[in-house]
């Protein structure tokens, strides 16, 4: 029955954001559209190129590594994303269906206790915990968890110490999807456009301290797969 219900929801919600960003329209004036919901086996889902398990509690997206990045803030940005300089990978995906994928797995954004008000917040962050990992279809690299990308050139170590939150990303005065509006959906430095933040930040004010990490070997250009978990079912679940 939850697995019915959640689907005609994320079906409600995508018809929605579809509605909103065709009335309004993103920053270089493409009207972006969520992906449609297939059915692809028990608990299986496929939103474009985006796959969920519903069973597991796993999303999946591929991407590769951004090439030119000298400085982080964030770990995955968009299909065609302007923010693509200081992320780590961009996603085959939009914010939008990736956000509805989500919310397949039972995220959500009213367990945030205080959403990002703004760029380099330093107010930590509390919702729905989930875990993100990268690894390369080809065999380029195993399976880690996405703060090895992070590497704190300040304190010469990889970033460490905090959990990844679920936040869902905000709606702009306009009605717009502030994640689609700056094309970024993963993030560490506390900004209100991504769809999932990590909860105490890292290299708050201090641009250019968090780089992609020159450990990990990963050349640009490299395939890889993007999965964002949730562990157990959220709270109040």
């Amino acid at each position: 029955m939850f697995e019915v219900a959640s689907l005609r929801f994320v079906l409600g919600l995508i018809a929605l954001f579809t509605t909103v960003q065709g009335a309004v329209g993103p920053p270089n004036s493409e009207i972006t559209k969520a992906a449609a919901v297939e059915r692809v086996g028990s608990g299986l889902y496929r939103l474009g190129k985006v796959r969920v398990d519903t069973t597991n509690r796993e999303v999946s997206v591929p991407g590769r590594i951004n090439a030119n990045v000298t400085t982080l803030e964030f770990v995955a940005n968009t299909l065609n994303g302007w923010r693509a300089y200081e992320s780590a990978v961009t996603l085959d995906t939009n914010a939008i269906t990736l956000n509805a994928a989500l919310l397949l797995l039972g995220l959500d954004n009213t367990h945030v206790k205080r959403q990002s008000k703004f760029h380099f917040d330093p107010a930590p962050i509390e919702g729905d915990v989930v875990t993100v990992s990268l690894e390369c279809p080809g065999r380029e690299c195993e399976r880690m968890p996405a703060e090895r990308l992070m590497f704190d050139q300040v304190k010469k170590e990889t970033v460490a110490g905090g959990k990844w939150i679920y936040t869902g990303s905000t709606f702009l005065p306009t009605g717009q999807y502030l994640a689609d509006a700056d094309d970024v959906v993963v993030g560490f430095v506390h900004d209100p456009a991504t769809i999932i933040e990590y909860s105490i930040g890292a290299g708050l004010g201090a641009y250019g301290q968090i780089v992609l990490n020159p450990n990990i070997g990963l050349a640009p250009g490299t395939a890889v797969l993007v999965t964002i978990k949730a562990p157990k079912p959220p709270s109040g679940r």
